[in-house]
């Protein structure tokens, strides 16, 4: 007789395909002289047009947001991104992609995407769905009494 899964056995098996996670992004992205954290700001840009002001940007990473300024400033030193004058408010900042940083992202992105839909296409695509709603019912117990109409918009800008 097979027990039932109890939620430390959920929490468990969550770590053990996050930490597989980190390992294999680490293991992609290393050659290209990349975090998983670069790339994503890289897709971000690339996808929305290679523009969008930094605020915007920093609110669609999967990163902590301190350390958001050093992920950027690496970039920008390496010549993927650059920052300019927001035409509007001179307290922001507009961040722009490269040709460097299309390049790199265009390289990068094909065998990303495979790498993806190898990996979590393995989902039947209907249970895709009810998948996302169990993520999002974890997400709104994490935030608890933080959880607010922002953070709603937050997930529902990501899906």
């Amino acid at each position: 007789m097979q027990r039932k899964p109890e939620p430390h056995d959920l929490l468990v098996a969550f770590l053990l395909v996050h930490n597989l996670l980190e390992r294999r992004s680490e293991a992609f992205f290393q050659p290209f002289g990349l975090t998983g954290a670069q790339f994503n700001i890289l897709n971000l840009l690339a996808v929305r047009d290679g523009r969008m002001e930094q605020v915007a940007l920093v609110d669609l990473l999967l990163v902590g947001k301190s350390s958001v300024s050093i992920v950027l400033n690496r970039m920008v030193r390496d010549g993927l991104v650059k920052r300019e004058e927001h035409p509007k408010d001179r307290r922001q900042v507009i961040l722009a992609l490269t040709a460097k940083g299309r390049a790199l992202w265009r390289k990068i992105s094909p065998s990303y995407e495979t790498g993806v839909k190898a990996i979590f296409g393995a989902l039947p695509v209907s249970r895709r769905k009810q998948f996302l709603d169990d993520l999002k019912l974890l997400y709104d117990n994490f935030l608890g009494q933080e959880k607010s109409p922002e953070t709603d918009k937050h997930w529902d800008s990501l899906f």
